[in-house]
């Protein structure tokens, strides 16, 4: 797991979310054609609440502003993080990413909808960005800096990597006092840095 894997992993438990990284998509004849993997795959239920940092202001509104609304179905994601400059090889990847086989292997393990059935919903998702019915929705997320824009809109939601660090610092800023005593018991020595140095922070 690379450090924007574990930003994105971190800012996605931070809202809400369950989150899985690097998950395997193995070789098959009916899905997938080369192994690859999903760099972050989640899942989050409409009433994640936490007494510290679980309540509802505390959820990022970049998210809803993206027309990922997390109180009225249950969400699942399937997010692609790239940490490098933009380029044409870049860009062609991120496509292949999100390509039809890969998605419809995600979107099986979601395991929202029967397996019979994610053909089709990866079918509509190879040109929308977001599949839903009344009870589940499933959204492609591009976590990344330097994409300019281009001239037709891609099929999936972009979030800067900049505001996924800046959404993680202002949390642990804000429960600075829980955080800081219990920095030791996050499972990430990125995150546990990021908690001291706001403590120490020599604008606190």
């Amino acid at each position: 797991m690379n450090y924007g894997e574990t930003l994105v992993y971190w800012y996605l438990r931070l809202n809400g979310f369950f989150p899985l990284v690097d998950f395997v998509l193995h070789r098959h004849d009916e899905t997938i054609t080369h192994s690859a993997d999903c760099d972050v795959l989640a899942v989050r239920h409409p009433h994640a609440y936490e007494v510290i940092g679980g309540q509802t202001t505390d959820w990022d509104p970049k998210l809803s502003a993206m027309g990922i609304s997390l109180c009225d179905r249950i969400i699942g994601i399937i997010v692609e993080v790239k940490t490098g400059h933009d380029s044409t090889d870049s860009r062609e990847n991120i496509r292949r990413s999100f390509g039809n086989n890969r998605t419809r292997y995600a979107v099986q393990r979601l395991g929202f909808w029967p397996q019979e059935n994610t053909a089709h919903i990866a079918d509509v998702l190879n040109t929308e960005v977001r599949y839903q019915d009344d009870t589940f929705q499933v959204f492609k997320v591009l976590v990344a800096d330097n994409l300019p824009p281009v001239e037709q809109p891609e099929k999936w939601k972009q979030l800067s990597l900049k505001n996924v660090e800046k959404f993680i610092v202002e949390r642990f800023k804000k429960y600075q006092d829980q955080k800081h005593p219990d920095r030791l018991r996050f499972p990430s020595d990125l995150m546990q840095y990021m908690i001291w140095k706001e403590a120490h922070s020599e604008n606190r």
